[in-house]
């Protein structure tokens, strides 16, 4: 079955938070949804604060250099006496932009078969923007005690890495409209974001309570 990527607007907090911040007030913090379905399957809730308030993104965004948000979820299955399993892992990317010509910001957002690109005409509307959480649909199926592990790593792409996107987007432009690009299309987006140079800048890493599948 598909992943369904799900944004919310959290409007109040979720049990089961975990958060990791740095000196710089840049966060990552991902939840647990309620504790309702009959099973005990709960899914993460994973959100990034702050990031342009890290004055270094926002001058490399306005001095044309792109942004790059790399997510990943990773669902652990907790074992007494053993080492804990990794079972399932989902990734995505999101791509922040600044046109100076339009004075205007895109976000480009890349999960699995899914390519969306969003525009905003000021600082404040990209910023309400990232506040959005993700709701990641991978609640493990088989009994058991679980927990989800989160990372965010942000990074720059050199304009070299930006031509080379910007010909692989226009690539898959033709299909975007006729109800989505393929699987095939979404995994190779993504592995291409994933091969992009450059170490990463910033790292953070956050984590769940453990929860129970009856």
């Amino acid at each position: 079955m598909a992943v369904l990527l799900l944004l919310a607007l959290l409007a109040v907090a979720i049990p089961g938070e975990s958060r990791a911040q740095t000196g710089n007030s840049v966060r990552l913090e991902v939840r647990l949804t309620p504790d309702t379905a009959v099973r005990g399957a709960r899914a993460p809730v994973v959100r990034s604060e702050n990031l342009l308030g890290d004055g270094r993104w926002l001058s490399t965004l306005r001095s044309g250099l792109p942004v790059r948000l790399h997510y990943r979820i990773e669902v652990w299955r907790s074992r007494n006496g053993w080492m804990d399993q990794l079972t399932r892992q989902v990734y995505w990317d999101v791509v922040l932009r600044h046109e100076p010509l339009l004075d205007e910001y895109t976000m480009l957002t890349i999960f699995g078969s899914r390519v969306q690109e969003r525009r905003y005409a000021t600082l404040d509307a990209l910023t309400a923007a990232l506040a959005f959480a993700y709701q990641i649909n991978v609640s493990p199926a088989q009994q058991g005690n679980y927990y989800y592990s989160s990372t965010l790593e942000v990074s720059t792409l050199s304009d070299d890495d930006l031509e080379e996107l910007e010909r692989f987007l226009d690539g898959g432009t033709t299909r975007r409209g006729d109800g989505g690009l393929s699987d095939a299309m979404g995994r190779g987006a993504t592995r291409f974001l994933l091969r992009l140079a450059g170490l990463p800048s910033l790292r953070l890493e956050a984590r769940t309570g453990r929860f129970s599948i009856r």
